[in-house]
């Protein structure tokens, strides 16, 4: 597996963060949300269970397209949004993450991994994050995760600088972007650097 990276949250390549070689000649490409993305992100959100809607969405809802059209212009409000594309016969869009910012300054994050994509990908998006958030001034990213969203809650508390607050049927999860203890990098994540290479 070959990985190109950009320096960890600061400048991109015309909006890519970094890509990885895939079997067969296709190409992970994780770079920042346009609004060509609408229909991918559209077909991520159909794509998940009803379990796993429920736990991005607190709710079995589908977003609507304005939802998607707002998530695309992030950066119009100061927020940040990755995606995660697999070139092929189709583009094929495999995962979001980004935060909004909230008024006290802080972002809410947030991220959405299709099924058969989750390992290596998730932790290196949220990494992604935090990168971004403290090259942008963003003190500290939290959300909001329901208790019984076990992956989420490994993901989060396996980085090692989250600080973990319950309440009712759900933990708040803060990180402090100002101080990340780890760069987005595939290395860190040799288990999931494995499963990409098989794909």
């Amino acid at each position: 597996m070959t990985l190109a990276q950009a320096e960890s949250g600061a400048d991109t390549v015309d909006g890519v963060v970094a890509t990885v070689s895939l079997s067969a000649g296709r190409i992970l490409t994780v770079r920042t949300v346009t609004e060509a993305d609408v229909e991918g992100l559209n077909a991520l959100f159909e794509g998940l269970s009803d379990e796993d809607r429920y736990y991005r969405f607190f709710g079995m809802s589908h977003p609507g397209r304005k939802f998607l059209e707002q998530m695309t212009r992030a950066e119009d409000e100061g927020s940040y949004r990755l995606v995660a594309v697999v070139s092929g016969p189709e583009d094929k869009l495999v995962a979001e993450a980004g935060y909004a910012i909230l008024p006290d300054g802080n972002g809410e994050f947030a991220l959405t991994i299709a099924a058969g994509w989750r390992g290596w990908l998730g932790p290196y998006l949220l990494d992604a994050l935090v990168a971004a958030a403290a090259a942008r001034g963003v003190p500290n990213l939290q959300a909001d995760i329901l208790l019984d969203n076990l992956r989420m809650l490994a993901l989060v508390s396996n980085r090692g600088y989250v600080t973990l607050d319950r309440q009712g049927p759900q933990v708040r999860v803060a990180i402090d972007a100002a101080q990340p203890r780890r760069s987005p990098r595939s290395g860190s994540f040799p288990a999931g650097a494995e499963r990409l290479r098989a794909r």
